[in-house]
């Protein structure tokens, strides 16, 4: 099945971190610092939350809290519209973090998620993957170091029995990683080996990425400069190309599926807009 995508809202300035809600899906407009929620019944676009400290990833959590990697606010936080964000991290070990970029949330409410050194403004030293858990809601969080090895570690996401976990290594150019990992995760919460799923070479590897409900990664990849081109990947667990979907604009960012039975994946981009495209995929739902 060819998937046809569709402009549903922008141009905006860069899109980023789309998530469906239940009956909207609301992404990111990182520069303009936003968040904004498109209605597909109505087609109509308009602002959630009109202040954020960058806010780049997006997800909802357990509580139906909506939490966000807020790169220039060097923190994951809870964002309430008209209220003021509720800090869950902004340090490691006494430093702030990096610029927190993507998220993914597991069955106990724990914020695994990606902090690269966007625009030298890292001040740890390194980039790093964390995890940030708690064992009771009313618990102050703690923060847990998974791996550095990574250069620019961008999309993230568990597999669907969280078993495993999928990190995108996002630098891209000659003698650079560009690739799609897979670490086992152990019984106490730590990492095992990495193992290569996919490897992009010199071209732009996955920004963000969504997991289907028979646990297939669909992935944002691709460019105007090579390869095959922007594209929409839809990977199975192992990183075997099952579909690749030319993708209309240069750099899609990030993507979720939703709509009333899960099949619409919703695309954001470089460019500040909003796609969507009717597939042959549902979405995966963890809690």
């Amino acid at each position: 099945m060819a998937w046809k995508f569709e402009r549903v809202a922008g141009p905006f300035r860069a899109t980023e971190g789309p998530i469906w809600t239940g009956d909207a899906v609301r992404f990111t407009e990182i520069t303009e610092h936003r968040v904004l929620e498109y209605d597909p019944e109505t087609g109509e676009t308009g602002v959630y939350i009109d202040s954020t400290a960058g806010a780049v990833g997006l997800h909802e959590g357990l509580d139906g809290e909506l939490y966000a990697c807020e790169a220039e606010g060097h923190r994951i936080a809870a964002l309430t519209p008209d209220e003021p964000a509720s800090v869950v991290v902004d340090e490691f070990e006494g430093t702030p973090l990096n610029g927190p970029n993507d998220l993914e949330i597991d069955r106990d409410g724990d914020v695994w998620f990606t902090d690269p050194d966007d625009k030298d403004r890292g001040l740890l030293g390194h980039t790093s993957v964390f995890r940030a858990e708690r064992a009771d809601p009313r618990d102050d969080w703690r923060l847990v170091q998974l791996t550095h090895e990574m250069d620019r570690p961008n999309g993230i996401l568990l597999s669907p029995d969280e078993t495993r976990l999928y990190v995108a290594e996002c630098t891209y150019g000659p003698d650079q990683e560009t690739d799609l990992r897979a670490y086992p995760i152990r019984d106490d919460g730590s990492l095992g080996p990495r193992e290569i799923l996919h490897d992009f070479g010199d071209h732009r590897g996955i920004d963000g990425m969504t997991l289907t409900e028979s646990g297939e990664i669909v992935a944002c990849a691709g460019w105007e400069k090579g390869g095959p081109g922007p594209s929409i990947y839809v990977f199975s667990p192992s990183g075997e190309v099952l579909e690749r979907h030319p993708f209309p604009e240069n750099r899609p960012t990030n993507c979720t599926l939703g709509g009333p039975d899960g099949s619409t994946l919703y695309v954001a981009d470089m460019t500040g807009c909003l796609y969507a495209a009717e597939t042959d995929r549902s979405a995966y739902v963890r809690f």
